[in-house]
């Protein structure tokens, strides 16, 4: 599939690119903690992955946090982002509710995406990612926080994982600065 530019009448016009790497980004309704408990952050990972492994996104980031999440994936069939981040965060929303019991309409506020352009661009992204647990001062090592990849990558290859954090410093990331607060 061509890359696709869809312009909407509200919102910036979005450029869809079939086998690219996203970054993807959501944030909960008047940014409530309503994935401050172990409970919520383990329904939404667990819906996570399986939305990624039924659109054929391969997951390769990501981190769960009180009132946001990050990550990024390879996304296959790119028009189809829209209707997958919205069916996560319809399912997500419903078992997270119903198991912690929690009676409000609106959960989710919306989401925002970007499509990874190079290399660089890539491991910024994924150390913005990894270091958002630390950036909130949920933690102060990363070792700490259960909830993102940081674990899988550190069963991978310590050394290539603490190079990677030196060689592109997510504290030097100025891109993704406002979407925390978004």
């Amino acid at each position: 599939m061509d890359d696709l530019l869809k312009k909407y009448s509200h919102a910036p016009a979005h450029m869809f690119v079939d086998n690219a790497v996203y970054f993807v980004t959501g944030a909960t309704y008047l940014k409530k903690m309503l994935l401050a408990s172990r409970e919520a952050k383990e329904i939404f990972i667990k819906k996570l992955y399986h939305f990624c492994e039924k659109y054929s996104w391969d997951l390769l980031e990501w981190v769960i946090l009180d009132n946001h999440y990050h990550f990024l994936a390879k996304i296959s069939n790119s028009t189809l982002m829209p209707i997958a981040v919205n069916t996560l965060h319809k399912t997500s929303a419903y078992y997270i509710k119903r198991e912690m019991n929690i009676s409000i309409n609106r959960f989710w506020y919306q989401y925002w995406d970007h499509c990874i352009r190079n290399e660089k661009e890539y491991y910024t992204t994924a150390n913005y990612i990894l270091y958002n647990p630390i950036k909130h001062n949920y933690v102060k090592d990363l070792k700490e926080y259960p909830f993102s990849s940081f674990h899988i990558r550190l069963e991978e290859d310590e050394e290539k994982l603490r190079s990677r954090f030196l060689n592109y410093d997510p504290q030097k990331l100025s891109t993704y600065e406002d979407y925390d607060d978004f």
